[in-house]
Parts: C-alpha cells; sequence; structure tokens
C-alpha cells in the first residue's frame, strides 16, 4: 500500500507538471467561468437597461372594421362559412341576415335548421363543411317569430375543418368579429335601435413590475456549460497518454493501476476545484443573486459533486477509445446531449405526470440531477423578498426531488461511472494490457489472487505433450525406416533421423536441447529467466468469420543467463514484440509461462515488474518534462529511496551523455536522444533483467557506438534481451543469439556457432591488378570446387567457398601466399558469412516451409495453389533484393579497407561503388514498377470474374466455377490477407543497417 501512495503522488507530481505547462489547455478551462459569468453580467445590464420592452408583451391593436373569414372552397366541394339554428323564426333570419350584410357573406354560404338538436345532426353528418356555427338557445317548443329576451347564443368553430384555417386564430378572426356583429344586428332587430361597439384592452391592477433575475433563468445554462466543458478537456488527456503508450510503458515499469486513476482523478478534481472557486468568486463579484442570498455551502458541495462525476465520466470515456479525437469527438457529443437535457429536465422529467421509474432513469445521468438542482437554487434566489436555500430547508424544498435527494444522486452515480471505468479497462484491453472476461469479478480467482491454472500444472501438461510428441516421433521414425532399405537410401535416411529426433518437422537440434534442458529441469542457478512453451494466439473477430487464429508466438522455450545479453531477431510480425509484451504482462499468455528471477508472469507480474527495466519500441516520454524529471519518475516507480533518486538521476544521463540537457524539455531532442533516454529510463533502479526493443532506433554512428558500450558495461550482473534489425549491433553485444520466424524459434547459439551451422561458408576477398581478372578466376577454377564468385571489379575479386570443401583452403591459401606476385595479388583477406545472410536464410527456409503447408492444406484448390504460388515468387524477388544489397554492404566495407591500403587506386574504387549504388537504384526502380503490375494484374482479374459470373446469371450456361469453388476462392482471399502475408512475405519489412 505504501508503493501505491508513493506512486501516487509521483504521477500526480508529473500530471501537475504537464498541465502547467501546457499552457492553452489549460487557460482554456480556467478562463472559461470567467468568460461565461461575463456574458451574463451583460445580458444582464442590457435587460435593466429597457425593461419596458423586455419585462412584459406589446398588446396588439384591435381592429377597426371587424370581419370574419370565408370558408376557402377546395376541389370544387361546397363549404358553409355559418350554419344556424332557429330557422324560419323572423327575428332570428333577420339577424343572419344583417349579419351576412356586415360581413359581406352571400347567402349560398350559410345554412340554417329550425332546431339544435337538427343542427349537431347537421355537423355529425357532414364533417370538415361548415367554419363556424351559431347556436340560439331558447325554448323553440312553441313556434314564435320572435327571440325571447332571456334567450342566448353560442358561437361554435370547427376545429378540424379540411378548409383554410392555417393563419387564422380561432380567438382574435372567428370568435371575436362574430360575436360583435351578432351582437350589433341583435340590439338592432330585437332592441330596435343602432350601435356601435368599441374595444379596448387594459391591464389588470397589479404589483410593481421587477426585472428578472438574470442568473436564475439562464445561469442553470451558463455554470453547467462552465463545468462540463472540462469532460472534453480531460478524456482527451487521458486518451492521448494511451495512445502513444505511456500508460503501458509505465506498466511495465512497475506502475499499479489504483495509482495511475487515482492520480488522473485527483489532478482533475484540483482542476474542477478551481474552476469552481473561479466561478463562484466571478459570479459574487457580478452580483448575481444566485451566489449572494443562497448558502455558499450549499451551491459549493453541489458543484463539487458534480464535478467528480465530470472527472469520472471523462475516465470512462478513455477506456472505450484509443485515438485522441475518438475521444474529443465522444465527449462533445456528451456535452451536446447533455446541454438537450439541461432544458428539458425540469419540465419533462421532474414533473408529476411523469412516472416515478423514469424519474429514476434519467437521475443515473449526473447532469440531469445537477440541472434539477440548479433549478431549485435559481428558484429560492430568483424573486424579491426571497432568501435562498439553507441547509435546514435541502430536505424539503421540492416535493420532486429535492437538494438532499439531488445531492444522494450524485454520489451513487459518480461511484456507479467509476465501476464501469475500471471494468470496461479490464475487458477493453484493445490488444494492450491482460484483457479479462466480462464476468472476470465473479470468478474465485480473481478475488483469491491466484490463476486458474499455477505454473506447476501448466509445467506437468507441457512435460506431457512432449512426450507424446516422442512417441509420435518415434513411430514415425520406424515407418521411414519400413520404407527405405535401399543402400543407395543411407544417407537419405540419417538425415530424417536427424530431423526426427530434432522434434517437429525441420526442428533445429539446439531449439531441442533448449526445451529439453528447460523440460528436465537441468538449468544452473545462474539462470534468471526461463521461458517455458510461451504461446500467444490472437482471436480473429466475429465479422470475418472465415479467417483462422493468427498464432503470433508458437511453443517458444529460452533460457537467459546472468551476467549474458540474448538478441533475439526476427522478420516484422515474427513475435519479438510479442514475446516481450508477455514477459511483461502487457498481454496474458494463451499457452506456456515464464517466470523472471524466480517469479512467475502469470501470478507474480506486480513483483517481477519492480525487477525488470523496459526500452520498449516507441519512446514513452512527454514533450513537456524534462530528461531528469522523466529518470526522476521512473525512479519512483522502482521505489529507489528518495535520498538516491538525485546521485541516480546523475548517473543515468552522463551514461547516455545528456548531462549537459538534463534540464532541456524532452520536445526539444532529436529522435537519437530520445532513444539515449529511453535507455538510461530502462537502466534505472539497477533491474535484474532489462529488455530493449530496437534501442537504438534513430541514431546516428556515433551515438550507436556509445549506446553499445553502455549496453556492454550493462550487462555485468544482469540478463539483457536485446530485439534488432541491425545484424552487426547483434553479432557486436550478443553472447546469445535466438531466432524466431511465424512465431517459431527457428535457431539459437552463438553468433560464431550459428555462422558455421548455417553460414554458407568462407568468403575470399583479393585485390588483383586491372586486367588479370579473367586469368586469375580460370586458376581459382582449377584449383577449388564448387567455388562461388560473389562480386568482381576492375582491381577486386570476392569468392566464397561452401562448407563442405573448407578442407581445400590450406593448400590453397599456400598456393595463394606463394604465387602472390605472379598472379598479380597484392593482398587478400578471409572472413566467415556474415550474421545477416544466416539470418536470411532462415528466414526464407521458415517462409518456404510455411508456404509448402499452406500448398499442401489446400491441394486439389488450383485457385489457391496460382494464388500462393504467386507470393511465393514475389518473396523470392525480394530475397535476392535483399541477399544482394547484403553482398553489396559486405562488400563496400572490404573496398573501404582496402582504400586506407591502397590510396593510388581510391578514385577506381569510388567509381566502382558509383556503379553498384546505380545498379541499387534500378533494381528499387525495377521492383516498383513490378509491384504496380501486380496490383493492375490483380484488378484485370476482379474484373474478368465479375463479367463471367454475370454472363452465367444471363445465359445460364455450364459455371467454369461451381459455387462451393466461388466460396472457397472468397475463403482463400480472406486466408491469404490474414495467413499468407503475415507469414510467407513478412522479410519484405526487414530494414538492415550498417555503418
Amino acid at each position: 500500500m505504501r508503493t501505491r501512495f508513493r506512486q501516487t503522488g509521483n504521477q500526480l507530481r508529473k500530471n501537475w507538471k504537464i498541465s502547467i505547462r501546457n499552457k492553452k489547455t489549460t487557460s482554456c478551462a480556467l478562463l472559461l467561468p470567467l468568460l461565461f459569468n461575463i456574458s451574463l453580467l451583460l445580458i444582464k445590464l442590457a435587460i435593466e437597461s429597457n425593461p419596458s420592452e423586455s419585462n412584459q408583451d406589446k398588446l396588439s391593436q384591435p381592429r377597426e372594421s371587424p370581419v370574419f373569414p370565408r370558408c376557402n372552397k377546395k376541389f370544387d366541394l361546397k363549404c358553409n362559412t355559418l350554419a344556424y339554428n332557429g330557422h324560419g323564426n323572423k327575428q332570428v333570419e333577420s339577424v343572419i341576415s344583417r349579419l351576412l350584410t356586415y360581413s359581406d357573406t352571400p347567402r349560398n354560404e350559410v345554412h340554417g335548421e329550425r332546431t339544435e338538436t337538427n343542427l349537431d345532426t347537421y355537423f355529425y353528418q357532414n364533417p370538415n363543411k361548415t367554419l363556424f356555427g351559431i347556436v340560439f338557445r331558447f325554448d323553440q317548443t312553441e313556434y314564435t317569430d320572435t327571440i325571447p329576451e332571456d334567450a342566448r347564443f353560442f358561437i361554435q368553430v370547427n376545429e378540424s375543418t379540411l378548409y383554410n384555417k392555417i393563419a387564422y386564430d380561432d380567438f382574435y378572426d372567428i370568435f371575436c368579429p362574430v360575436q360583435i356583429l351578432l351582437q350589433r344586428a341583435l340590439f338592432e332587430v330585437v332592441g330596435e335601435f343602432n350601435i356601435n361597439i368599441d374595444v379596448q384592452f387594459s391591464k389588470f391592477p397589479h404589483p410593481k413590475l421587477v426585472t428578472i433575475d438574470t442568473a436564475g433563468a439562464l445561469g442553470k445554462t451558463f455554470f453547467f456549460w462552465a463545468l462540463l466543458f472540462n469532460m472534453i478537456i480531460m478524456a482527451g488527456q487521458i486518451v492521448q497518454e494511451k495512445e502513444s503508450r505511456k500508460r503501458f510503458g509505465m506498466k511495465m515499469m512497475g506502475l499499479t493501476d489504483f495509482s495511475y486513476w487515482t492520480s488522473w482523478i485527483l489532478t482533475d478534481l484540483l482542476i474542477i476545484f478551481i474552476v469552481i472557486l473561479v466561478l463562484i468568486i466571478t459570479g459574487s463579484i457580478c452580483g448575481f443573486e444566485f451566489f449572494l442570498k443562497n448558502d455558499f455551502s450549499i451551491y459549493f458541495v453541489l458543484f463539487l459533486l458534480f464535478g467528480l462525476n465530470v472527472v469520472a465520466t471523462a475516465t470512462f470515456i478513455s477506456t472505450l477509445v484509443e485515438k485522441t479525437k475518438s475521444a474529443t469527438m465522444i465527449g462533445f457529443a456528451l456535452f451536446c446531449i447533455f446541454t438537450i437535457f439541461n432544458g428539458l429536465a425540469s419540465v419533462l422529467i421532474y414533473n408529476e405526470d411523469v412516472s416515478k421509474i423514469y424519474r429514476i432513469i434519467f437521475s443515473l445521468l449526473s447532469p440531469v440531477v445537477f440541472t434539477k438542482a440548479l433549478n431549485d437554487l435559481s428558484i429560492a434566489s430568483g424573486y424579491d423578498g426571497s432568501t435562498g436555500m439553507r441547509w435546514s430547508s435541502i430536505s424539503n424544498n421540492a416535493e420532486i426531488f429535492p437538494m438532499r435527494t439531488c445531492f444522494n444522486w450524485l454520489v451513487l452515480d459518480f461511484f456507479i461511472v467509476f465501476f464501469l471505468t475500471f471494468y470496461f479497462d479490464n475487458v477493453l484491453s484493445k490488444g494492450i494490457g491482460v484483457k479479462k472476461t466480462l464476468f472476470y469479478f465473479l470468478k474465485p480467482s480473481y478475488w483469491k489472487g491466484k490463476a486458474n491454472k499455477n505454473e506447476n500444472e501448466i509445467l506437468v501438461d507441457l512435460k506431457n505433450a512432449e512426450e507424446e510428441n516422442s512417441k509420435l516421433r518415434a513411430m514415425d521414425l520406424k515407418n521411414q525406416k519400413k520404407k527405405k532399405n535401399d543402400k543407395g537410401q543411407e544417407q537419405e535416411q540419417e538425415k530424417e533421423k536427424e530431423r526426427v529426433e530434432g522434434g517437429a518437422q525441420n526442428e533445429d537440434l539446439d531449439v531441442r536441447n533448449e526445451r529439453k534442458k528447460l523440460l528436465d529441469s537441468s538449468e544452473t542457478e545462474s539462470t534468471i529467466v526461463k521461458i517455458y512453451g510461451l504461446t500467444k494466439v490472437f482471436k480473429k473477430n466475429i465479422v470475418r468469420s472465415t479467417i483462422k487464429d493468427f498464432k503470433a508466438v508458437d511453443n517458444l522455450y529460452l533460457t537467459m543467463q546472468d551476467d549474458q545479453l540474448i538478441a533475439l531477431l526476427g522478420p516484422n510480425g515474427s513475435g519479438k514484440t510479442t514475446t516481450i509484451n508477455m514477459l511483461t504482462g502487457l498481454l496474458p499468455p494463451t499457452g506456456g509461462f515464464a517466470s523472471i528471477d524466480g517469479y512467475s508472469i502469470i501470478s507474480e507480474i506486480g513483483t517481477i515488474r519492480e525487477r525488470i527495466g523496459v526500452c520498449p519500441q516507441h519512446d514513452i516520454l512527454w514533450d513537456e518534462l524534462t530528461a531528469r524529471e522523466h529518470i526522476k519518475i521512473f525512479a519512483g516507480l522502482k521505489n529507489i529511496p528518495k535520498q538516491q533518486i538525485p546521485l541516480e538521476i546523475e548517473d543515468r544521463l552522463a551514461e547516455v551523455d545528456l548531462i549537459d540537457v538534463g534540464n532541456q524539455r524532452v520536445g526539444s531532442f532529436s529522435g537519437g536522444m530520445k532513444r539515449r533516454l529511453s535507455v538510461a529510463i530502462a537502466l534505472t533502479g539497477n533491474s535484474k533483467v532489462i529488455l530493449l526493443d530496437e534501442p537504438t532506433t534513430g541514431m546516428d554512428p556515433v551515438a550507436r557506438r556509445h549506446v553499445w558500450n553502455i549496453i556492454q558495461n550493462a550487462k555485468k550482473k544482469r540478463v539483457i534481451l536485446l530485439t534488432t534489425h541491425s545484424m552487426e549491433e547483434a553479432d557486436i553485444l550478443s553472447d546469445k543469439i535466438a531466432i524466431i520466424a511465424a512465431g517459431k524459434l527457428r535457431c539459437v547459439g552463438s553468433s560464431l556457432h550459428l555462422k558455421n551451422k548455417f553460414g554458407a561458408g568462407y568468403r575470399i576477398t583479393m585485390i588483383i591488378e586491372e586486367g588479370t581478372l579473367n586469368e586469375i578466376k580460370e586458376i581459382i577454377k582449377e584449383k577449388l570446387s564448387n567455388v562461388l564468385f560473389v562480386s568482381e571489379s576492375l582491381v577486386t575479386l570476392t569468392i566464397e567457398i561452401p562448407r563442405s570443401n573448407t578442407h581445400d583452403l590450406p593448400e590453397f591459401f599456400e598456393f595463394l601466399d606463394l604465387n602472390k606476385d605472379e598472379l598479380f595479388i597484392s593482398d587478400y583477406s578471409v572472413s566467415m558469412t556474415t550474421l545477416e545472410e544466416v539470418f536470411l536464410n532462415i528466414a526464407k527456409s521458415a517462409a518456404n516451409e510455411r508456404y509448402n503447408e499452406l500448398k499442401e492444406k489446400l491441394k486439389g484448390d488450383l485457385l489457391a495453389q496460382k494464388e500462393i504460388e504467386k507470393k511465393k515468387n514475389q518473396f523470392d524477388i525480394h530475397y535476392e533484393n535483399l541477399n544482394y544489397h547484403s553482398q553489396l554492404n559486405y562488400q563496400n566495407e572490404d573496398d573501404d579497407v582496402d582504400e586506407s591500403s591502397n590510396p593510388k587506386k581510391k578514385k577506381v574504387l569510388k567509381k566502382k561503388i558509383q556503379i553498384n549504388e546505380k545498379k541499387n537504384k534500378v533494381k528499387k526502380k525495377i521492383k516498383r514498377n513490378s509491384k504496380k503490375n501486380i496490383k493492375n494484374n490483380l484488378k484485370k482479374k476482379k474484373k474478368i470474374k465479375k463479367k463471367k459470373k454475370n454472363i452465367v446469371k444471363k445465359k445460364n450456361k455450364e459455371i467454369i466455377l461451381s459455387e462451393n469453388d466461388i466460396s472457397s476462392e472468397n475463403e482463400l482471399g480472406i486466408q491469404l490477407d490474414a495467413i499468407i502475408d503475415k507469414d510467407l512475405i513478412k522479410p519484405d519489412l526487414i530494414n538492415f543497417e550498417s555503418d
């Protein structure tokens, strides 16, 4: 626990320094509340400066000559503007006639019925036909010609009429005009006198008008924005550290998830705290009653609880995505959605008419609850005479969700979101990090801290599997002996025996011995790292179900001794980085396990991380921090005593020659300087095991040589695992070399051992006189059999002697020494096959093996075999190009040596090198053109296939490819993308370095 707290403090200092030095982002977060409060103040001043126009609606003037609209005929259908009852009553008819005269309405647009019942029946039988109706209500049982004095009338408007009513307002356009005209007509007919009715509007008596509280009306939205906008900034910062692999780099060096998340939550909470203070102080200065009337501690606690939820939401977003841009987009989308809820929460959610279950569901969203609480505070302080909210009233300030309930929900929401953050961080690891199952927390092994299968059980399974394989190999050898009885096949039988005894097909005996040594527990006490059958299989996605699982590392056995540097070589995609990720716990092994200094990567990865140093393939550096601050951060992760950290910083920077720039920010460093700092970080803390993943990438030759010296000195009392693409680096530094291809260990041993075992033999480079090349070649052919002429020029000749002919070399060297002058040979040198050539031969052998496996697997499928053959040819062409570059580099190194010993021929040699460079450019151009041609041919083939399918559909003739063939073709294309490209032609990406 003490370690966790120290790491948390260490990360807090790092996050805070980065935030301070990232001035633009931090200033944006802190100035937003100030800008929002100033905007509120300006709106308030604008309202107070013109209250008459802003606090009341202007009353519209009445129409001088009231008229009502007529029905609008459509589709040539008859319509009625007016319908009435009392038809046949003289006074009623007189009133209607005058009404029509006043409004200029024709008689044919009027319909009359005798009784109210008849009128209702007419409306029912003729829907959407009449604009409005007039009902005269008096006793009509006895027919009279007059309207009684106690009669009343009602105006009815058809709300569902089909006729043009879009621009009408029932009250102003129909009710008022009809009522005015009808009353005028009644006075004239019944009262026998004329009147003019004037309409006026006046306000009811009311208290003195007051200006609205701007903070109460708009503040809840502005305060909401000021806090919620930080969610976008915080999510982007966390994901940026995740995207650049900095988090996983620190995790490899011992950082715990608890310390990581706690440090980010505390850092962001500190920023939120400052934002809240700025919001409250500036709001109080602006004189907003929201801050002046309500109790300070109530809205401060409210803001703080919502700030916690903002931080939790930002961390939750960071677990869902891998890219900073995606995190920013999701954060902005949520900002917009929550803003909409901010305007609708009080009306649509916290309303008496809304079901309780819906209020509970929406209350799981902290912005909705925060909006409700802001609204309650605004109401409590938003009118004259209000005293604001106090703690004594937080339980009864509202019937639905009072303030105390809002506080409880905000606390609950924080813990829910934080739990989801921790959960999704474990189950959505996106390829990096140990990904747990969906219900990992329900397994007893999670709470007990033990793996489902311990190391002893795995080791027993591995031994049983090895015994089964040994029995199968013995049976295979026995069957082979029965088939081969001829004496002429004895040599082939011996090769078969060596193959079978070596293990799997074409397995090297050194690889088998490495496995046997581990399974028999015959390794010595100095063995620090033991890898037992380590396997990693990447499962393919459900959408492309036809693709098979990809095995990145396949049953790897390897030992590493104390005071030893092991170079792990292989083409891109061969499993080097995957192996390192499993050793550091970033990836869980699918099978097997490994132990480092006696601790298992399955159950004790935390302890292992404290004992290893890692220089990953990508630099885990922050541009805002200095070199010294970087060393201090990782020294804290390694639990180095505080009093020893300053000395550790100086020692590490001095080792990589960065002492003079130790106080400069890393953002100003070159690529080579950053790699040197990464090496220094890996060496921090006197770790027992150092993992260096391509440590000298991007360095100039001088810096590379300097780092080589550092690595050479660092391996004392340590184990160093080095991955590199530089064969020279592996040759110089390594005590042991392991070459893997297609996930399998192909060979293991010292550089000299591998050259002797897999190399082509010896090379002899001779410096000759100009014009003697052909004669010397003829003499060499006579003296040596199976000789290969590697390269030749006017003054140099390089030959290669296979290992099978090495017994001829002493006699040949004696011949050269005795006849140098006669042969016009000024000097010669002898060298073994380079490690680069050994690597290429093994890579090609692995590719051929994979090619044969695929060919056998897809036997009978002509389309598949053609595609595989084409991929194979592409690989062979590229292999020849790489081999050519290897020979060219080798030759140029010999030429450089020759220039110093033969200054007279310097110009000739330079010219030769220029010619070789031109050849190299031509080869590259040919290669690019060939790739374009291949792509064009593939496009043409696709078009031809489409045409064939269309012809088959139209003419129903015999189909060359059956449905099964077509499906197998589609499956083949997917398999080739997933398997062949990864296993067969991966050497395309090999980059060799030479000084």
